[in-house]
C-alpha cells in the first residue's frame, strides 16, 4: 500500500496540503469570510479526488503485487 501513496502522491500534491495545513490553522472559524468558505470546499474537493485517483492506481494492477 506504501507503493501506492508513493506513486499516487506527487510533490505538488505534497506542497497543497502543507499550504492548506499553514491556512487551516492561521483560519479564524468564527468570522469565516465567502473566501474561507470557498476555499474549505474546494479543499475538501480536492481530497475527494485524491481519494478517487489513490483508489483507481489501486485497483489498476498496483495494488495486486503486494
Amino acid at each position: 500500500m506504501l507503493e501506492v501513496l508513493k506513486r499516487a502522491i506527487s510533490i505538488f500534491d505534497a506542497l497543497i496540503i502543507a499550504a492548506a495545513a499553514f491556512l487551516f490553522s492561521k483560519m479564524d472559524y468564527e468570522n469565516l469570510t465567502t473566501f474561507n468558505k470557498i476555499y474549505i470546499v474546494v479543499f475538501v474537493l480536492w481530497v475527494l479526488m485524491l481519494l478517487i485517483r489513490i483508489y483507481i492506481i489501486y485497483k489498476n494492477g498496483e495494488g495486486k503485487n503486494e
